[in-house]
């Protein structure tokens, strides 16, 4: 089979957020203010091959969790993924010949569908995890992790059913925020939170297991396929500018992106608009995230953080804060610190509520 070359860690397959957003129509939030936070139609977002900067998945579950009250919303919506999401990967998930053939796929080919991700299949001490490692430009939201980790487990089962085997392949999950009860239920695992990284825990013996008959031609063809979306996934002017800004926000220059592509800057400032963005909105929100991503990690000192967001001074930058945020950068640092430390058993509903509420923007 012909090797993929993996995208840049900063872009993210639209259509998987659909299963999200549905869950977010049952709720009754309405499909006008779920399209203000991508600026796009949700016709736009079912578009095969349409990929949207990472930027727009820590958007996207920040307004969720907002709208929704719910810490454990992505939980909810990983439950709807299995029954109403399809594509490439995971028709290639549900006809590879065993656990370990179908995790090797996933391996392969899962981080062209989320970037915030790559996966590994580690063994070691006769056991065998899936990790999926943080690699992309902005780090991944809890509810993003409960999504997809909720959504594999689905699919693991769900292979195992198929074949006619009653046992469950999943041993354990480990979550790098602080685990609960309700995931422990939610997973029908045992949960151990607040880890280095993301895990599954599988059987051994059921990993290397055959559980379907090959068919090769049939796999061969859906590798074709994840190949030939791969291939018609240009990059648009917004993942360009988007990568050009995450690489350094401190020097961040529309005209020297424009120079720098050969692109007359009226002519780039309509293309971008046209994808519900100008360059000071984009800019913004990067800034926003990535203070988000530096206070929590809790290394630099504010006026690092600020150097390194592109602010003059730390004031500036405490005025975006408080914009964003709704207190001080040092606040919000002493109170995710705070929340960090407590003990893991505390359910996040209550850790997350300690933490200021994102307000969504008004629509464009």
């Amino acid at each position: 089979m012909t090797k993929i070359n993996q995208p840049p860690a900063n872009a993210f397959y639209a259509p998987t957020l659909l299963p999200a957003i549905e869950e977010l129509l049952a709720r009754g939030v309405t499909r006008e203010a779920i399209e203000a936070q991508f600026h796009r139609s949700l016709f736009d977002l079912r578009t095969p091959f349409m990929r949207i900067p990472l930027m727009l998945s820590r958007r996207f579950w920040a307004f969720a969790q907002a709208q929704t009250n719910d810490p454990l919303f992505g939980l909810a919506a990983g439950r709807r993924f299995v029954s109403t999401a399809t594509n490439g990967l995971t028709y290639l998930f549900d006809i590879a010949v065993s656990l370990e053939s179908a995790c090797a796929y996933f391996v392969r080919f899962f981080p062209f569908f989320n970037g915030h991700f790559q996966a590994q299949i580690v063994r070691e001490n006769g056991e065998v995890q899936l990790r999926l490692i943080e690699s992309g430009s902005l780090r991944a939201a809890p509810a993003t992790a409960d999504y997809i980790l909720i959504s594999l487990c689905s699919m693991l089962r769900r292979k195992l059913l198929a074949s006619g085997l009653g046992r469950d392949p999943v041993l354990g999950v480990q979550l790098t925020a602080p685990g609960s009860e309700e995931h422990a239920r939610a997973f029908r695992a045992p949960v151990q939170g607040s880890r280095q990284y993301l895990a599954i825990h599988l059987d051994p013996q059921l990993f290397i297991a055959p559980l379907t008959p090959g068919s090769q031609a049939l796999e061969q063809t859906l590798v074709e396929l994840l190949e030939q979306t791969r291939r018609n996934s240009e990059a648009t002017l917004l993942e360009q500018l988007s990568d050009y800004l995450i690489e350094d926000l401190a020097t961040a220059d529309w005209k020297q992106f424009c120079a720098d592509r050969h692109l007359l800057e009226r002519t780039a400032a309509r293309r971008l608009k046209a994808l519900g963005w100008r360059f000071s909105e984009l800019l913004d929100e990067y800034r926003r995230y990535r203070a988000e991503d530096l206070l929590r990690a809790g290394e630099l000192e504010l006026v690092h953080i600020s150097d390194r967001l592109g602010y003059s001074d730390v004031q500036s930058f405490n005025r975006a804060c408080l914009r964003w945020l709704g207190c001080a950068p040092g606040v919000y640092r002493g109170r995710w610190l705070s929340v960090a430390s407590d003990e893991v058993s505390e359910p996040r509903a209550n850790l997350t509520a300690r933490l200021p509420h994102w307000s969504p923007p008004p629509p464009a």
